[in-house]
């Protein structure tokens, strides 16, 4: 078994260490902001090798659209009507974590499942340009508040993290290493989501272990809600081939939690700071069960993509 295998075939095992050492390592709160914009560009610049052109044409331009408009402002402002009802001072986190667009480490994470990387790239896209429009319009609508976002520097980060690996990427497709990479992603995918990870939850372990009891109740509420997010993406279009469902999952659950962070702690009380920190927990503990159940359905049985 090649180490690429190994990573592949263990990567819950791999994830969850790196949660752990998110705790256990020292000074890694220290770390700046811009370290994580460099792993999430090394992210998506080895994951943009899967892109197939062939995948790119044969998505269907109306089964996005559908997917974003559902998944987004329909599904958001439902599970905040809902939230709302239940236990209002959680309402906004919800619609927050809600309204976050897909995670970069999405494709990664859909190479590592076999799922389209082209289609989960797109999602990443369509879904982060549209962030600094929907947010704050969903937010002044049904929390009354008016949130100023720098879209600048939003935009900024998205060219850093996607679009430069994106096109860093393009003049290897020609060359061998690019074969090499689309079979031996697994080399740099997963410890690079495993350190992503370990960055995130390191910086936020103080505020996490602070209120041990209330987070624990916010990270099973989280899980459940990341689930619902997962089940959506799988089961809109049950048509659709294996891969794509993966990545419609994908897409859905493995979201940009960083974002709503920020704006939560810019904004807003310190419940609705406390469940988006903790719901990074949620974030890992989701993708674990999603790839158990992946797993045992063993739905996707396909040749890695071809090259463009």
């Amino acid at each position: 078994m090649t180490i690429s295998t190994f990573l592949r075939n263990r990567f819950n095992t791999v994830l969850l260490i790196f949660v752990l050492l998110g705790f256990l390592v020292p000074g890694i709160e220290h770390f700046p902001a811009s370290v994580l914009i460099v792993f999430l560009g090394i992210l998506i610049f080895v994951s943009a090798f899967q892109i197939s052109l062939g995948e790119v044409r044969a998505i269907s331009p109306w089964h996005s659209t559908i997917f974003y408009v559902i998944r987004y402002p329909v599904l958001a402002v439902l599970l905040w009507f809902i939230t709302n009802a239940i236990y209002p001072p959680l309402a906004t986190a919800v619609l927050l974590l809600s309204l976050a667009p897909a995670g970069v480490a999405s494709p990664g994470v859909s190479s590592i499942y076999n799922g389209n990387v082209s289609l989960s790239i797109l999602i990443v896209v369509i879904s982060s340009f549209l962030a600094p429009f929907l947010i704050p319009l969903v937010l002044q609508i049904l929390v009354a508040r008016h949130i100023e976002l720098d879209i600048l520097s939003i935009f900024r980060t998205l060219v850093i993290s996607v679009f430069v690996p994106l096109i860093a990427h393009i003049p290897l497709r020609k060359y061998p290493v690019a074969g090499w990479l689309r079979k031996n992603d697994s080399l740099f995918v997963v410890p690079t989501i495993g350190i992503l990870v370990m960055l995130v939850i390191g910086q936020q372990k103080a505020f996490i272990l602070g209120h041990a009891l209330e987070a624990t109740i916010f990270v099973a509420v989280a899980i459940a809600i990341f689930l619902l997010y997962y089940a959506f993406g799988w089961m809109l279009f049950p048509r659709s081939p294996g891969r794509d469902r993966v990545s419609y999952a994908l897409g859905s659950g493995v979201n940009n939690t960083a974002i709503v962070i920020v704006l939560a702690s810019l904004y807003f009380s310190a419940e609705v700071s406390t469940f988006l920190v903790t719901s990074e927990l949620a974030w890992v503990t989701s993708m674990v069960i999603f790839k158990r159940v992946l797993d045992k359905r063993n739905p996707v049985n396909v040749e890695p993509a071809g090259s463009v």
